[in-house]
Formats: C-alpha cells, sequence, structure tokens
C-alpha cells in the first residue's frame, strides 16, 4: 500500500490528479480525524481541522514532490491543531483547552467501553509528544520510521520517546 500512496501523490504532483488524492484522503481521513480528535476537545473542531489538513495536503502534494504521504498529513495535523490553539488563545484568552468528558454513564454495563474512555482520558492528558507516537504507532500502526519523518525526528529518538510514553502510560493507569 505504501508504494500505491506513493505514486498517487506522483500523479498528483505530476497531474494535479484529483481521483488520485482522493484515493490517499480516502486511506487518511479517518486516521487524521482520529489523531486531531485526540488533541482537540470539541468533534465539529476536529471535523473543520481535519478537512483543513487535506485543503493544505493538496496545495503542498501540487506543488513539491512527497515521498510519504503519512508523514505530510501528520505534520500538517500537528501545524493546524498548532494554529488552531494559537488562534483559540488569541480570541478567548487562555483556558484549559483539553476538557476531557467522561462517558462512563452511557456504558455502564460494557466494562470493556468504560476501559477505553479511561484510556483516552488518559492519554489525552498525557504530553503532546507522548499523545502523538502512541496514536501513530497503536491507533494508526505506523512504522517508527515514518513516525520519525512525521515528527523531523531520528528514528533513535522515536524510540527513545516512545518508550517513555509508554512508562508514562503504564504509570498513570496504574493509578
Amino acid at each position: 500500500m505504501r508504494h500505491r500512496n506513493k505514486f498517487l501523490l506522483f500523479r498528483v504532483f505530476r497531474f494535479r490528479d484529483t481521483a488520485a488524492y482522493g484515493e490517499l484522503y480516502n486511506f487518511y481521513v479517518s486516521r487524521i480525524r482520529r489523531f486531531i480528535a485526540f488533541r482537540v476537545a470539541q468533534k465539529e473542531d476536529a471535523e473543520e481541522l481535519t478537512a483543513e489538513v487535506f485543503l493544505r495536503g493538496w496545495e503542498y502534494a501540487t506543488s513539491s514532490l512527497v515521498n510519504n504521504p503519512a508523514a505530510l498529513f501528520y505534520r500538517i495535523a500537528r501545524n493546524v491543531i498548532a494554529d488552531h490553539y494559537r488562534k483559540r488563545r488569541l480570541e478567548v484568552g487562555v483556558e484549559d483547552a483539553e476538557d476531557v468528558t467522561d462517558d462512563h454513564d452511557i456504558a455502564e454495563d460494557l466494562s470493556d467501553r468504560q476501559d477505553q474512555q479511561k484510556l483516552i482520558a488518559i492519554i489525552r492528558t498525557m504530553k503532546e509528544e507522548y499523545k502523538d507516537v502512541l496514536i501513530m504507532r497503536y491507533l494508526d500502526e505506523l512504522s517508527i520510521g515514518e513516525i520519525a519523518e512525521s515528527l523531523e525526528k531520528t528514528t533513535g529518538s522515536v524510540r527513545v520517546l516512545l518508550h517513555r510514553a509508554k512508562k508514562a502510560l503504564r504509570l498513570k493507569t496504574e493509578k
């Protein structure tokens, strides 16, 4: 699939192929939306920011040849999220941007659902870089190399970051 996506990006760059970009969009949209949803409080904001990622992705992919579409979309997503909070801070003032809600009442009888909600709440309280590597590695199943390219870090530093994130997650879940 990686080679197919790379080929699609080439078609976007070379021919401004909207059908090829549509395939890339379909492949990555749910991953990017989930990545953003972990970082913003409102579902509507996540939807809007996801759309912004793919608009910026089109602009970039039509002007520059890209080798790794996952790295491109995640890098853009991180920048869009940062822009969102910068803009929000200017509009609203400094306040807690990560309002975590607990949906345990909805799924009282489903312990798995409760565990998932607890895990999501815990991940939302973690450092941004820990969230990023955990989501990219375990939810989106990106390789260490893809994560490194996306975060603009070395593979060694991503491994260390992932190790620290798992350790922090383990400590928080034991409480």
